[in-house]
């Protein structure tokens, strides 16, 4: 990578900012996938919501912060693909926050007669999204894609999950709503692997 350190560390120190609020945001959509308590739920599509604000407005400052550098430095070839490469990391981050402020509406929508933690396997299957959110949120804290092995086998495994789903839905007369919300969560949890694969595949294309 050719930006010099200062620049790295500046821009290293807002990601990782980012990655300690998207984790927080990841962890209360988990433990709203753990209770029917609708006190507890609202409680938690508050701090959900006000932390995916939060990180929008820190991922504004980073783009802010790249597109500097590029008007500054002008730079062409490998470090042009770097700054383009950083500012992907930063939208895919971003965009996992708002994969979990997504189902928490779908949760308050369920409000008060029903919650996404009665429906089937989905805390299952949030659980295995949080190993590669994890894994990838690491490689960024590292600045180092280690784990891309980890994030590639739970993306097959929760693809394969979310097909099973719609397959079940398409070959059925009449879809329940609990079927209808499960779908919906699995594609939200589906994307949300789908960005912690793309911020490994940017994170080796900076280092």
């Amino acid at each position: 990578m050719s930006l010099t350190i200062s620049e790295l560390e500046k821009l290293r120190t807002i990601l990782l900012h980012m990655s300690q609020n998207v984790k927080a945001i990841a962890n209360l959509t988990r433990n709203m996938m753990k209770t029917e308590d609708l006190e507890v739920r609202k409680s938690l599509w508050k701090e959900i919501e006000e932390l995916s604000l939060i990180l929008d407005k820190i991922r504004r400052e980073f783009v802010t912060e790249v597109l500097v550098f590029i008007a500054r430095r002008q730079p062409l070839g490998r470090e042009l693909l770097t700054a383009h490469a950083l500012i992907s990391i930063a939208y895919d981050v971003y965009r996992i926050s708002r994969y979990c402020r997504e189902i928490a509406r779908i949760d308050s929508l369920l409000a008060p007669s029903s919650s996404i933690a009665t429906v089937k396997s989905i805390s299952n299957a949030f659980e295995e999204a949080m190993k590669a959110l994890e894994a990838a949120l690491n490689d960024l804290v590292e600045f180092a894609p280690k784990r891309v092995n980890i994030v590639s086998d739970v993306d097959e495994n929760i693809d394969k999950e979310y097909q099973e789903v719609l397959k079940e839905i398409t070959t059925s007369d009449v879809v329940s709503r609990e079927k209808a919300v499960k779908a919906l969560l699995m594609r939200h949890i589906e994307r949300i692997v789908d960005h912690a694969q793309y911020i490994e595949q940017h994170l080796s294309e900076v280092v």
